[in-house]
């Protein structure tokens, strides 16, 4: 069996981006302080209401509580390096 070449997932680029998909790589931009928006989030770019949830459970684990954000993605990091993620 062949394993196609390329994305099997149909991925909306920034550069392609336009209505809430746009806004909402705008807001992701905003929020992870990033020049781009990370490929996991791209991942359900075809759907915005996924998208929301998504960027929305970013928001929800890395906001608030004691630890401070910058912590939290260490610890995530870190948790991704044990566990051999690639990403």
């Amino acid at each position: 069996m062949t394993v196609p070449k390329g994305p099997r997932i149909r991925i909306v680029q920034e550069s392609e981006a336009t209505g809430e998909t746009k806004a909402l790589y705008d807001e992701i931009r905003a929020v992870f302080g990033f020049p781009m928006v990370p490929d996991i989030m791209k991942l359900v770019s075809t759907r915005p209401d996924f998208l929301r949830v998504l960027l929305d459970g970013y928001k929800a684990m890395f906001s608030g509580g004691h630890l401070p954000r910058q912590v939290k993605e260490m610890i995530a990091t870190v948790v991704s390096k044990a566990n051999s993620c690639a990403y």
